[in-house]
């Protein structure tokens, strides 16, 4: 894609380390944009308005004791879907028969997963078995191990399933901000166990210890120009004077052109973002 993109870590979140804080296990779900290596919880994005927008989207297992994950069962959610928007399920590398998603050994048992955006699913993306089109709590991703498979899989947090996302302008060629959240709600975790040791046959639930799911977030902003220079108003691939006497010329007389954050309003939030890309420039 020739896009520019920008990613911020915000805040606190901006750490780079897996380590989760507080004490009991969680799902914690991280996002990147396509290609790049550093997961993060706030992925902020900017791309010219006829570019897509490929993200990855990982979904990482912690525990507080055991010897190692034994399985987790949930579906898992990402709200503010559009049509036009695409979800990518991943074959794994030692060769499932079917687009799966689950990571390392994490792939006991035939089950197949789907996508689901339609129906019920409107407005969201959904990933649970195949199959549950009624979205039935029990019919979740299954990530499940042998325990003839146990690798001492960190306390810090272990890779278990993984997918790609394709998000679209909702209106192309046009400015536009989309705010997306990807979450594994507690209502929709049906399991999730520890080994007990090296040498366990079955595993321990600890499914009631869970606290409520890290999620990730996503920001993606469609710029004006293709460029993707937000501060670029007249898009002439230049940051000057004209640009932002054009800008506050829109901004007066309440243009849509001047709506900056792209929330349909112009307001002062529109004037203070664009101050602030225009001091940064390009």
């Amino acid at each position: 894609m020739n896009k520019l993109i920008e990613i911020f870590a915000m805040g606190a979140m901006a750490a780079t380390s897996m380590a989760q804080l507080g004490e009991n296990p969680q799902i914690d779900i991280k996002a990147r944009v396509r290609g790049e290596i550093e997961w993060r919880d706030v992925v902020d994005v900017s791309v010219g308005t006829a570019d897509a927008v490929e993200l990855e989207v990982g979904v990482f297992l912690y525990r507080k004791y055991g010897f190692d994950m034994a399985r987790c069962t949930c579906s898992l959610l990402v709200s503010g879907w559009n049509v036009g928007d695409q979800a990518i399920l991943l074959d794994r590398a030692d060769g499932a028969a079917h687009p799966d998603g689950r990571q390392g050994p994490f792939n006991f048992g035939g089950q197949a997963q789907a996508a689901y955006t339609t129906g019920l699913d409107a407005g969201r993306l959904r990933i649970a078995a195949a199959g549950n089109p009624g979205d039935v709590p029990a019919g979740a991703v299954n990530m499940t191990r042998l325990s003839t498979s146990m690798t001492d899989f960190p306390l810090e947090g272990v890779l278990g399933y993984r997918f790609d996302i394709t998000l679209a302008n909702p209106h192309p060629g046009d400015p536009s901000v989309r705010t997306l959240v990807a979450d594994a709600p507690l209502d929709r975790v049906t399991s999730y166990a520890v080994f007990e040791s090296r040498s366990s046959v079955f595993s321990t639930s600890i499914r009631d210890l869970l606290v409520a799911t890290d999620v990730a977030s996503f920001r993606v902003r469609w710029t004006k120009c293709p460029s993707g220079c937000a501060a670029d108003f007249d898009c002439d691939g230049f940051v000057a004077g004209d640009d932002f006497d054009r800008f506050v010329a829109a901004f007066v007389v309440g243009s849509g052109d001047a709506d900056f954050d792209g929330d349909g309003f112009v307001s002062g939030d529109d004037f203070d973002g664009y101050v602030s890309a225009f001091v940064a420039g390009c």
